[in-house]
C-alpha cells in the first residue's frame, strides 16, 4: 500500500477558486478525493465544523481543505437535496389523505370544499380551467372579396352596415357636436 507524503509548507495559490458557491466547492473537492480513491470517515469535530459550514454557506479554503469536512458536506448536501423532493410528495399524500377524510364532515360546506380541492389535484384534473379558441381561417381570395364588397357598399351607399357589434364605430361627444 502507497502512503503520501503531505508537506505543508507549500504555499496556497495567489488566484481566487473560478467557482463561488459552496457546492460548486464542495463537489470540485469530492470529485478529486475520489479520483484519488481517498474517501476519509469523518470524525465528530468534522461533522460540527460540516454543520457550521453548511449553516453558513461560507467557508475558507483552510476548511475546505480538510477531505473530512468535503465528504460530511456533500453528504448533508445529497441529503438535503433527497429529503426536499421525499418532503414535497409526503406532504402531498398527506394533504390528499387529509381531504378524503374531511369529505365525510357534517358540514356541507367542507365536505363541497374538499372534493373540490380533491379535483383540483393535478393527477386529477376535474376542475381544471380550460380555455378553448377556435380560429376560422379564410382563403385570402375570400377575405378580398369580403374587402370589396364592404367597400363598395360603403362607397355606393355612403353607409356602413356593420355584421357584429364589435364593428360598430364608436363616435366621441365631440363628433357628434361639432365641437
Amino acid at each position: 500500500m502507497y502512503t503520501p507524503t503531505i508537506e505543508f509548507d507549500i504555499p496556497y495559490a495567489e488566484f481566487s477558486p473560478t467557482f463561488e458557491s459552496l457546492e460548486d466547492r464542495v463537489s470540485s473537492a469530492l470529485h478529486s478525493l475520489i479520483e484519488l480513491g481517498h474517501l476519509p470517515t469523518p470524525t465528530e469535530d468534522d461533522r460540527a465544523l460540516g454543520r457550521t459550514i453548511f449553516s453558513s454557506g461560507k467557508a475558507t479554503d483552510e476548511e475546505l481543505s480538510r477531505p473530512e469536512v468535503i465528504v460530511h458536506i456533500a453528504a448533508m448536501l445529497n441529503e438535503y437535496d433527497q429529503t426536499v423532493v421525499k418532503s414535497a410528495a409526503q406532504l402531498q399524500t398527506y394533504v390528499t389523505n387529509k381531504l378524503i377524510l374531511e369529505t365525510e364532515n357534517p358540514d356541507p360546506r367542507i365536505r363541497i370544499k374538499s372534493l373540490e380541492l380533491l379535483g383540483k389535484i393535478s393527477d386529477v384534473g376535474l376542475f381544471t380551467d380550460k380555455t378553448e379558441i377556435t380560429l376560422r381561417h379564410r382563403p385570402t381570395e375570400e377575405l378580398e372579396q369580403m374587402l370589396r364588397e364592404r367597400l363598395t357598399q360603403v362607397v355606393e351607399n355612403g353607409v356602413f352596415e356593420p355584421n357584429s357589434p364589435a364593428e360598430t364605430p364608436q363616435l366621441n361627444v365631440a363628433d357628434v357636436t361639432g365641437s
